[in-house]
């Protein structure tokens, strides 16, 4: 979401204002104690090193059973999605070539929420509006995203025109460690987190 202030006036009349891209932020609660063996005293001190100032890619389907959260919602064979690539893009709006992918007008082809990113690209962005078959217009569709593409001078002067895209859990988020809770020993050689971690997306 993007960064928004609020305050209210003498009218009791509520005035917003954003500023900046709409960033992605991640808060992960540890719900259980782990035993206080070598390999988990070693996450903890991997986890100490790298604090909170080290950048790290994520992929969010990278633990088992957690790839439901940024699956695909559209009927597209995989096969066909990699055929795609980006053909302009202005503010929000990105156009994609289907190169001669093979799609049906029932098909849909990115549901609302599902997950894109540009093949080189840093940045992930998600689709605002259902896309279907029908509406392949010479080859190309129209794709209203959530926020707008950032700047190839922001993303390693890379140019994603002409990429392919990364779908679903394909697509990555570079993050820092905003938060990092502390842990407590327990009796029985065990330890917890004393609350959640939080991750935000860096933006360059």
């Amino acid at each position: 979401m993007p960064i928004t202030g609020a305050v209210m006036s003498r009218s009791q009349r509520l005035k917003t204002a954003s500023r900046g891209p709409a960033i992605y932020t991640f808060e992960v609660n540890v719900a259980r104690a782990f035993e206080w063996s070598g390999a988990n005293r070693g996450m903890l001190q991997v986890l100490q090193t790298k604090n909170t100032t080290t950048e790290e890619e994520i992929k969010l389907s990278a633990t088992t059973g957690m790839g439901y959260i940024m699956g695909y919602a559209g009927t597209v064979a995989n096969s066909e999605l990699a055929k795609f690539d980006i053909f302009s893009f202005t503010g929000s709006t990105m156009v994609i070539d289907i190169n001669a992918a093979t799609i049906s007008a029932a098909d849909t082809i990115f549901d609302v929420g599902d997950y894109i990113q540009p093949a080189n690209s840093r940045y992930t962005y998600q689709v605002k509006q259902a896309v279907l078959g029908s509406e392949i217009v010479a080859g190309q569709f129209t794709l209203q995203l959530n926020r707008n593409v950032l700047p190839s001078s922001s993303d390693g002067f890379v140019n994603i025109v002409g990429q392919a895209l990364n779908v679903a859990n394909n697509c990555t988020f570079h993050v820092k460690c905003l938060k990092m809770p502390t842990h407590t020993l327990m009796p029985g050689k065990l330890f917890t987190f004393d609350g959640s971690f939080q991750f935000v997306e860096v933006i360059l």
